[in-house]
């Protein structure tokens, strides 16, 4: 095992060597994140809870054979994706799921629509949560290379290099993901005049 940190070297062996306490650090330290990243990319809160959990029993499975090629934060974001990515692809629900047309979208396990509610008349509440909707919709039909980009490039706290290593890829393909993403977005958001 490469040495990180100290203190993160010996959390590690702590948790290897079945240490709960150390392990629940570990969780506590890394939960928001992933699953902020989890449900950004599935729409769905449930889901990206039982993603979150299965990855972190995974991570408990496979933390002795870290290697600490990337950073500990980087590992469990790359383990938290590759389960996302099966989730979406595995789901056999209607295209309203699928797609997140059923919600509303939610940012750390709250409701977009419930911190834009503030002041807003019915009517205008209806528009807001249909152009939700909508742009939901519009990410959603993004290739899944562009959408992985743009979806992680939102999450503040990672770099383009970070997600080079979650996505293994080079950060210049990372930023041109990141562009046409946006670029591809844009065009779409003005076609149905949500720009």
């Amino acid at each position: 095992m490469k040495l990180f940190s100290s203190g993160e070297n010996q959390r590690i062996q702590r948790i290897v060597d079945g240490d709960e306490r150390a392990f629940q650090s570990l969780v506590r330290d890394y939960y928001p994140l992933a699953y902020n990243l989890a449900c950004k990319m599935l729409n769905d809160r449930q889901d990206a809870e039982e993603v979150v959990q299965d990855a972190f029993v995974k991570i408990r499975e496979a933390l002795d054979s870290f290697r600490g090629d990337a950073s500990l934060k980087t590992w469990i974001l790359r383990i938290v994706m590759r389960l996302t990515l099966n989730r979406r692809r595995d789901r056999s629900r209607s295209s309203w799921n699928r797609m997140g047309l059923h919600k509303v979208a939610t940012v750390e396990g709250e409701e977009i629509a419930d911190s834009l509610r503030v002041q807003q008349s019915p009517e205008t509440e209806l528009i807001s949560r249909e152009t939700g909707r909508r742009v939901l919709a519009l990410i959603d039909e993004l290739p899944e290379p562009l959408r992985q980009a743009l979806v992680l490039n939102s999450i503040d706290e990672l770099s383009y290099e970070e997600i080079g290593r979650i996505l293994r890829i080079p950060v210049g393909t990372v930023s041109s993901r990141i562009y046409t993403a946006r670029k591809k977005l844009s065009k779409k958001l003005q076609e149905y005049d949500l720009l």
